[in-house]
C-alpha cells in the first residue's frame, strides 16, 4: 500500500448513495495508524450514475454531480488523484483534469482500471484513458491493445 505517512493528507470522495466504502476508508486509516476517518477528509458527491440508470439520464446526473466534483476538487486542490472504478471518480477526475487545464490546479491523475477488465476498458477507462497521467491495468493483454496502459502486477 501507499505510505500514508508519506503522501498526506489523504481526502476521499465517495458517492452519496455509497453504503460500503466509508467502512473501508475507516479499515484502511485504522491500519495505518492514523485519524480515522471523519467529516475533515470525507466528501459526498452526487453519483453520477446508478446501476440501470438510462444513458440519457445519465448524462444529466454525470453533470450535475461534475460540478459537485469540481468544487470538491477546487477547494482541495490535492497533488494526485488515485481513483479506481466507476461512476463517482469520473467527474472528479474530469475536475482534475479541467483545473490542470485552467492553470488552477496541478494534479496529477492515476486510474487504476477494474480488476474484471481483462480484455477491454470499462466505459470510465475508455472515458479516462486519454486524461489519466498514468493508467493502471489488472491483465498484461490490455497493455498490448492500449499502448498507455501500464501492468505492474496484480494489486489486490
Amino acid at each position: 500500500g501507499m505510505d500514508h505517512k508519506r503522501y498526506r493528507p489523504w481526502f476521499y470522495v465517495l458517492a452519496e448513495t455509497d453504503k460500503t466504502s466509508l467502512s473501508k476508508v475507516t479499515t484502511t486509516e485504522s491500519a495505518a495508524r492514523i485519524q480515522t476517518a471523519d467529516d475533515k477528509n470525507v466528501f459526498r458527491i452526487p453519483r453520477s450514475r446508478e446501476v440501470g440508470q438510462s444513458w440519457f439520464s445519465s448524462v444529466i446526473s454525470t453533470l450535475y454531480a461534475s460540478i459537485w466534483a469540481f468544487f470538491v476538487t477546487a477547494r482541495l486542490q490535492p497533488n494526485l488523484v488515485l481513483a479506481n472504478g466507476p461512476g463517482t471518480c469520473l467527474p472528479i477526475c474530469v475536475a482534475a483534469f479541467a483545473l490542470r487545464v485552467l492553470g488552477l490546479g496541478d494534479a496529477r491523475i492515476v486510474f487504476c482500471e477494474s480488476f474484471c477488465r481483462v480484455k477491454s476498458l470499462s466505459l470510465t477507462g475508455k472515458l479516462l484513458y486519454p486524461i489519466a497521467d498514468r493508467f493502471i491495468v489488472h491483465w498484461p493483454e490490455l497493455t498490448e491493445k492500449y499502448r498507455r496502459a501500464e501492468y505492474i502486477g496484480v494489486l489486490c
